[in-house]
């Protein structure tokens, strides 16, 4: 049995998750930003999927989905600040 391959998407959506029950559990979450959290990790496991076709070696993956998530926080800084 192959040992499945954890990468940064996967942490990046298991905390996307862990936010998404802890908001829910205290009640200080809509129905909007709910279905915002599902659509960004639909968004996660696709482009994961996408890093691991595309990109064999794990090392690789690693790499490519590392600078992936940078970009992306960067990106979603600077519309909140802008």
């Amino acid at each position: 049995m192959k040992l499945p391959r954890i990468t940064p998407l996967n942490i990046a959506s298991a905390l996307l998750m862990t936010r998404l029950l802890w908001q829910i559990l205290s009640g200080t979450i809509g129905i909007g930003t709910i279905s915002w959290f599902l659509l960004l990790l639909l968004i996660l496991v696709v482009a994961d999927q996408f890093f691991r076709l595309l990109l064999r070696n794990l090392k690789r993956v690693w790499i490519a989905e590392g600078i992936f998530v940078v970009l992306v926080t960067l990106a979603m800084w600077i519309l909140n600040v802008w």
